[in-house]
């Protein structure tokens, strides 16, 4: 098995090739990571099921009961949720939901939203198919909640469809729970807090409390949303994030803003025939406190008007050394990144922030990343909270770790999770193995020749992701920082309402190879990363 080749797994496809053992393991590292979403708890649940040992493993029980408990208060009239609950639970209360259910037939191919969610066409035919078989039954509940979701993914917090509904008063709370969820994902606060009246009336599950103390964060209520947060933690001690959240409440992280002028840094960005973007990207710098940081920027070959851009922006940076790099064809971004990373200037400084062209920045962006590096001196590069352009209220990243080495495969954690809403529940600072590129901020003492982003990714994916994890593999640390949130305009890495070509799923798919095979040399100290992580978080 030393020997094995490289065996590519999409999504979860890693679970039907490990044992009983390395499943209950990969769930620890991605509660660790993540709070499940549907789809996850539905996804383990499953596998763990159809385990010819999961009868006798002292794991199953406890994990069994967590997973349906999530799942049903995520999926409260999800049909596939409450058949599997209602089979392992035998619960008459869940029986009689499903059997009501029935009464509102729907085609199965309605229920899959994973084939349009990044296809506008599709999304279109099943919300008319969806609107036609409410407007034919008013009551049409399952219809209904099928509409919901897609106003979700497409930021509606209220389709025209709402005020053709008749909701059965046998699925009142139930609807009120699956409003609850829909709102608190949309930010609609107001409403939320008042659905939160009613929902908070019956049982709720940490999922519920989780959603819930958020809202009371946003309305300035730290003491009542760290009570609830307790009490989610009652329920499921293993919500590594839910604890990490708590620790930034109860002792927030603040920017110091003399720090950018403090502090010698560099900020690097590369563009190629993206204008418009490249002005939007610069325009939003110049808001933001860099103090007296240097800018340099890369035109990757530009045939465009990138070249006026650079050069007019020169003037919203009166107190900064601005200076512009232009190459004669485009090098692609590991090269760009190795090349701005190799200016005398930049060398010289303490540390170097990459941006992608494409993004948007809080004001304190620099002063919070400069903060995490004085805070934690061994930390070789920090990164943010990562939001699609296209719907803010969307993440799009937020970090990843070591899950799984075996012979022939190496997994990390989602980056997130599939049209994850920004509830807040991320806003914190925690180390992990590696950050998003687009933004990211590089301490140069921990580079002994420089920033070194490996060509072999070229023209572009996956070398900021091998960039850190070998920064790991030596022995630095890589920190997120969740209170800093940056809007990124290109739809990558979520992978939500991106559709690939053919050459592109080509690139990904070969560069992963490489990841692999670059990384099983260091498969020892990818095994202790691993059991540092979740040691570090008992």
């Amino acid at each position: 098995m030393a020997n094995a080749q490289y065996t590519p797994t999409d999504r979860f496809e890693e679970l039907d090739r490990i044992d009983l053992d390395g499943v209950f393991a990969v769930l620890r590292a991605y509660c660790d990571n993540l709070l499940p979403d549907m789809e996850a708890c539905l996804v383990f649940l499953s596998r763990i099921l159809r385990d010819t040992d999961a009868a006798q493993h002292p794991q199953t029980r406890e994990q069994i009961t967590r997973l349906v408990r999530k799942a049903l208060n995520l999926g409260p009239l999800n049909p596939q949720c409450l058949d599997l609950a209602h089979r392992l639970t035998g619960d008459q209360t869940i029986g009689k939901r499903l059997q009501r259910l029935k009464d509102f037939p729907l085609d199965p191919d309605l229920l899959d939203f994973r084939s349009v969610m990044s296809n506008p066409g599709a999304m279109r035919r099943k919300r008319a198919h969806l609107t036609d078989a409410l407007g034919r039954m008013p009551g049409h509940i399952l219809a209904a909640s099928q509409l919901l979701q897609l106003d979700f993914y497409q930021g509606v917090t209220v389709g025209e469809w709402r005020s053709g509904l008749a909701v059965p008063t046998f699925f009142q709370a139930d609807w009120d729970a699956r409003l609850f969820l829909h709102h608190t994902g949309l930010n609609d606060i107001d409403t939320a807090l008042e659905l939160w009246a009613s929902v908070s009336r019956g049982p709720v599950s940490e999922v519920q409390l989780n959603l819930a103390a958020e809202l009371l964060v946003k309305t300035g209520d730290t003491i009542g949303a760290l009570a609830l947060y307790e009490q989610s933690l009652a329920m499921d001690p293993a919500q590594t994030p839910i604890r990490l959240r708590m620790a930034e409440l109860q002792n927030p992280t603040m920017a110091d803003p003399a720090l950018p002028s403090q502090k010698n840094v560099s900020i690097c960005l590369y563009s190629w025939n993206k204008a418009d973007d490249l002005q939007r990207t610069l325009t939003s710098l110049a808001r933001t406190n860099i103090g007296r940081a240097k800018i340099r920027v890369l035109l990757n070959g530009c045939t465009d008007h990138s070249a006026q851009v650079a050069e007019a922006s020169r003037a919203l940076f009166p107190n900064n050394d601005f200076a512009v790099v232009a190459l004669p064809v485009n090098v692609g971004a590991p090269a760009a990144r190795n090349w701005l990373g190799a200016l005398p200037e930049v060398r010289a400084s303490e540390f170097v922030a990459y941006l992608d062209d494409d993004v948007e920045l809080p004001a304190d962006w620099l002063a919070r990343f400069l903060g995490v590096m004085e805070r934690h001196p061994n930390t070789a590069a920090v990164g943010c909270k990562v939001a699609f352009g296209s719907d803010p209220q969307k993440i799009q990243y937020l970090y990843r770790a070591f899950t799984l080495n075996l012979p022939g495969m190496i997994k990390l954690t989602d980056p997130c999770q599939i049209a994850q809403p920004d509830c807040g529940h991320y806003d914190f600072v925690r180390e992990t193995d590696t950050v998003m590129g687009c933004c990211h901020l590089l301490r140069m003492a921990s580079l002994e020749d420089g920033p070194q982003f490996d060509l072999r990714y070229s023209p572009s994916q996956v070398d900021d992701t091998a960039h850190d994890l070998m920064l790991r593999i030596r022995g630095h640390e890589v920190r997120y920082c969740g209170t800093v949130k940056c809007i990124h305009h290109q739809n990558t890495g979520g992978g939500f309402m991106r559709r690939l070509t053919s050459a592109q799923q080509g690139q990904v798919m070969g560069n992963d190879m490489k990841l692999y095979y670059v990384l099983k040399e260091h498969g020892g100290r990818i095994d202790e990363l691993m059991e540092e992580a979740l040691s570090g978080n008992e």
